[in-house]
């Protein structure tokens, strides 16, 4: 069930092994940063290589950090983020 308006997070212990907190911050994401994005306006969609329950934001953290997470929506205002990283806006290029 898709539940726009998640505001609960399912973190694994920060120094447990493969855990979503880990490779966050494999990619310099802190967990806070991670859930400002689903309170600022944002965007998302299914992704379409995974379950139907996974889908990726495009969001903004409340300095102005604009990431890409990968979350599941596990129901009732619940997302578990698994990872993420910068996104990056793309040059646009000489014509």
């Amino acid at each position: 069930m898709l539940q726009y308006g998640w505001c609960r997070f399912e973190w694994d212990d920060e120094n447990k092994k493969n855990g979503n907190v880990q490779h966050l911050h494999d990619h310099g994401i802190e967990p806070n940063e991670a859930e400002e994005c689903f309170s600022s306006s944002y965007r998302f969609h299914r992704d379409e290589r995974r379950f139907d329950d996974v889908y990726i934001l495009d969001g903004r953290t409340d300095r102005g950090r604009r990431l890409r997470l990968v979350f599941q929506d596990k129901g009732y205002g619940l997302a578990r983020v698994f990872t993420g990283w910068n996104l990056i806006p793309k040059k646009k290029g000489k014509r």
